[in-house]
């Protein structure tokens, strides 16, 4: 006794300073992610020029192999690379901005047409909701200011009475004064450009520098992390680069064809804000459609631009994505949505650029530090959870309409055995487990049983066939006798095993659940069945089952008796197990498919045995 009780303080201990232990994670993950973002936004004027150096580098790595094949040398692609893609920015840049400059001069000139698709615009909405409402304004607009004129006067104060006030002359700031911005600016771009230079040069030295300093330990996870890095954001880059230039290249030559005015620079932007998910492709065609408005007198162009921007995309989403991505970015869309917003948030319109590729490495380094699972969970494109958990939940959640379109998106990929063993079988489970530890009520646990009978009905309905579908005759078929070692979710286990038998010839005898074992030792020696299958979910139903085992086994010690037991999450199935095989089981297994297996075996020994002594 001493023993035992020194082992529950000690396990009670054990038990506190591991949910301690938790806690303590739990504050310094939240704490260490909180100052991670804090030097993310006060370092920004160091790390952007890195973060777009690396970016860029990505995106060129494979030029400057690709000029290294041929003969340039290292040195030489380098160079070569550097100065056409720089040349190629410079030269964009310098357009855009004279594009801009002209069109901030062009608007004023743009009233007259504006003045009449509004005109339009009123023409079209006369006399509805909206003159309605604007009518009743202005009545009650007419009326305060007639009080208040009345007001006005009752005190003498005249307007004509009023001081007149004193202009305000303001004067355009100097030029000088943008001198220093402009040279931060320049600056940050030779910085951008001698830090590009020197990582396409020294790439190898950077990777083997990163592999030291994570150490030897993890040489398999940090390759492998590398690895999906690069390929997932060099394939993205490249993918959605190319697919970018060519959109807004076809959106600048429609406008061009078009005269909308500065087609170069509406291109262009459609092309960068189509790096963003959904919303991009809406806000590159707001501006070309608003100056089309204003600079064409009729509706005939802005409607024709609003064409081009849809058949484009309509294009671009349908075939060309398909057809260009092997593979997704790995992030899901609304966590990308999610990591525009926080990267734009804490950089501006650098981190809108940045945030894609920012976000892959994230979710890459989270994939592979087990610290960081959580990231991934939260930013991965991939499902998170098994079809079992997820038919679980949403079963818990009565939410039988997703629930049946689990099973049905699972039944079309795998075969109906294992919608039986890889789907219902653990939800089962997971019932008795949640019950057993108090996490259920009785009432959940006969909702859940009701609905896992309502898709053990709806798989067998599915997979049935005319013809195929019957057992066989009572006179030829084998006679099992199933046992539920404890309750309902025993007995659906052995309902599961009918239908695994329905074309054997096995006829499946189920007892009800609750009998005693007494009424139970009755019905094996009246039925004298080939053999018994006990179904038993932990945690209570692997003690019921073992004294029943020895209880059978006891009377009839040449029955065999086959006991279902599926492993409950973080149990010790193998100890179970043995001292099942020690009460006197003659298999015990985890599933319903393994079960009819060891079913088809002991059935045909019995026989042969049966034949020999009638022989």
């Amino acid at each position: 006794m001493a023993l035992n009780d020194d082992a529950e303080p000690s396990a009670a201990i054990t038990a506190d300073a591991a949910a301690q232990r938790r806690r303590l994670n739990t504050v310094a993950i939240f704490i260490g992610c909180t100052l991670a973002v804090a030097v993310l936004y006060w370092t920004q004027a160091v790390l952007i020029p890195i973060a777009l150096a690396v970016l860029l580098s990505f995106l060129l790595s494979p030029v400057v192999r690709g000029f290294e094949r041929i003969g340039l040398g290292r040195i030489g692609s380098v160079a070569v690379v550097t100065v056409l893609a720089f040349a190629l920015l410079a030269s964009v840049g310098f357009a855009l901005a004279w594009q801009a400059t002209r069109l901030a001069d062009e608007l004023p000139a743009y009233r007259s047409n504006i003045r009449a698709k509004i005109v339009d615009v009123q023409g079209a909405t006369s006399g509805g909701i909206i003159d309605k409402v604007r009518a009743a304004a202005d009545d009650v607009m007419s009326a305060l200011d007639r009080g208040a004129g009345r007001r006005a006067a009752q005190r003498g104060l005249a307007a004509s009475s009023r001081d007149s006030p004193v202009p305000v002359v303001m004067q355009a700031p100097s030029v000088l004064w943008q001198i220093p911005s402009l040279l931060e600016g320049l600056a940050s771009a030779g910085f951008v450009l001698v830090l590009v230079i020197f990582m396409l040069l020294e790439r190898r030295d950077l990777r083997d520098r990163l592999i030291r300093l994570i150490g030897y330990g993890r040489l398999a996870v940090t390759t492998r992390a590398f690895d999906e890095a690069a390929a997932r954001i060099g394939r993205y880059l490249v993918a959605q680069s190319l697919l970018n230039a060519g959109y807004g290249a076809t959106v600048g030559a429609g406008l061009y064809l078009l005269d909308v005015p500065y087609a170069l620079l509406w291109g262009f932007l459609a092309a960068c804000l189509r790096f963003v998910p959904y919303v991009g492709p809406f806000l590159g065609a707001a501006m070309p459609v608003l100056i089309a408005l204003a600079a064409f007198p009729g509706w005939r162009v802005p409607l024709l631009a609003v064409t081009l921007f849809a058949a484009c995309e309509l294009i671009a989403n349908m075939i060309v994505e398909p057809l260009l991505y092997g593979q997704s970015a790995g992030v899901s869309q609304v966590s990308l949505l999610a990591a525009i917003a926080f990267w734009t948030w804490l950089w501006g319109p650098i981190g809108l650029v940045l945030a894609t590729p920012l976000t892959v490495c994230l979710v890459v380094m989270s994939k592979h530090v087990p610290e960081l699972h959580f990231i991934y969970y939260l930013l991965a494109d991939e499902q998170v959870l098994e079809p079992d958990v997820r038919l679980y939940q949403r079963l818990l959640a009565a939410d039988d309409e997703e629930a049946r379109e689990i099973l049905a998106d699972y039944s079309r990929l795998h075969p109906e055995c294992d919608a039986y063993d890889e789907l219902l079988l653990p939800v089962l489970v997971r019932t008795s487990d949640d019950r057993g530890n108090g996490r259920l009520t009785s009432d959940e646990e006969h909702r859940m049983h009701r609905a896992a009978r309502r898709l053990l009905t709806s798989i067998a309905r599915a997979a049935a066939a005319p013809g195929t579908g019957d057992a066989a005759p009572e006179t030829t078929a084998a006679r099992v006798l199933g046992c539920p070692a404890s309750g309902q979710g025993d007995a659906l286990v052995l309902q599961i095993l009918m239908h695994e038998l329905a074309r054997d010839p096995v006829l499946l005898e189920r007892l009800w659940p609750g009998m005693g074992s007494l009424e139970i030792l009755a019905n094996v020696e009246a039925a004298h069945p080939h053999a018994i299958c006990i179904a038993a979910l932990p945690p209570r139903g692997a003690v019921a089952a073992r004294y029943l085992c020895r209880r059978i086994r006891r009377q009839f010690p040449n029955v065999p008796i086959v006991v279902v037991l599926p492993e409950a999450p973080g149990e010790r199935g193998s100890d179970t197990a043995r001292a099942l095989a020690s009460a006197g089981a003659t298999a015990v297994v985890e599933g319903t498919r393994a079960a009819r297996e060891a079913l088809l075996e002991v059935v045909a020994a019995s026989g042969d045995e049966r034949r020999n002594l009638v022989a």
